[in-house]
């Protein structure tokens, strides 16, 4: 997982975070260490639509990236309080 800096939120980042943690199956966490990459999948958590935190030096890190730019995942806008399930249910894909 990699956070933005925070300097434009629209969003609480860290809310949705917990909300999708406290949702993965057992034994399935986030990291922000990229030791160990790479990972099946990437989460880029941004709070506004600019998406900054994306580098192209990431795609090493994982083999499938999550986008959440503002109120969007993977470029699909949606209410906040659906975000958590969005990103949940691309994990489980």
């Amino acid at each position: 997982m990699k956070y933005c800096g925070g300097c434009n939120c629209q969003i609480d980042r860290s809310k949705i975070i917990s909300d999708v943690e406290v949702a993965l199956p057992e034994g399935d966490r986030f990291t922000t260490d990229t030791a160990n990459s790479p990972f099946g999948m990437g989460l880029l958590i941004c709070g506004c639509m600019s998406a900054c935190a994306w580098r192209p030096e990431m795609t090493v890190w994982a083999k499938r990236w999550v986008v959440v730019a503002g109120k969007t995942v993977d470029s699909r806008e949606m209410p906040e309080d659906q975000i958590a399930a969005a990103i949940l249910g691309k994990i489980e894909a």
